[in-house]
């Protein structure tokens, strides 16, 4: 099983998620994909008016008009992303964060709550799509969804990976630094107590032009 962080880098390329869906249909199954609002979050603020910004992939949304707009984004991203899955003879489910007490936000962190049941769909052959919303005080919220994704991974015990933008050979030898990765600094955030993080190959995960590294935890 393993838990793919998926960047607005590539979310915002309209190839990649069809290819993504085949791939995830030739790799088989024990996937479980982690994404933010990316694009769709910044172009929903931006039809308000206003001028978007962000920290760590998490668009600034102060009011309740600008939290719904981003959470009807992600919504969208998500039911995309599920149905280009299930288009590819994958079974998918979109899920948000806040299902279930999934993922919370407290005192300004990303926990992982009840997670275990996310292991028994992918016993079950389903790939589930998290989108990085968590409950705060009530009120759906969007998260970082690099962080989500690692402590998903560490509530699973099962690795966590970020798609890169280079074709790694499988027994290349790369430090760290060489590799490209769209968004570096998610890299800390989904490993924030500097666990070791090697490279390696999932060649049935890649972006649309072809194998792409991804960088696992262990």
């Amino acid at each position: 099983m393993l838990v793919v962080y998926l960047d607005p880098y590539f979310l915002g390329d309209p190839l990649f998620v069809p290819g993504l869906a085949r791939d995830v249909a030739a790799r088989g199954t024990g996937l479980v994909l982690v994404h933010g609002s990316g694009e769709r979050g910044e172009r929903a603020l931006e039809s308000l008016g206003r001028m978007p910004t962000a920290t760590h992939g998490v668009w600034h949304a102060a009011d309740a008009e600008g939290r719904g707009a981003v959470e009807r984004a992600v919504r969208v991203l998500n039911r995309e992303i599920t149905h280009e899955l299930n288009e590819a003879g994958v079974s998918g489910i979109g899920l948000l964060g806040s299902d279930r007490g999934l993922l919370k936000q407290v005192a300004g962190r990303v926990v992982a709550g009840r997670a275990g049941w996310l292991s028994d769909l992918a016993s079950r052959g389903v790939v589930a799509v998290v989108a990085a919303m968590a409950t705060v005080d009530g009120v759906e919220v969007e998260v970082d969804a690099a962080r989500a994704a690692g402590v998903l991974a560490d509530a699973l015990d099962v690795p966590v990976a970020a798609l890169t933008t280079a074709s790694v050979a499988p027994d290349a030898a790369l430090s760290l630094a060489e590799v490209r990765v769209p968004d570096a600094a998610a890299l800390g955030r989904i490993r924030p107590k500097g666990e070791g993080i090697h490279v390696g190959t999932r060649p049935t995960l890649r972006d649309s032009s072809g194998p792409s590294a991804v960088l696992t935890t262990g």
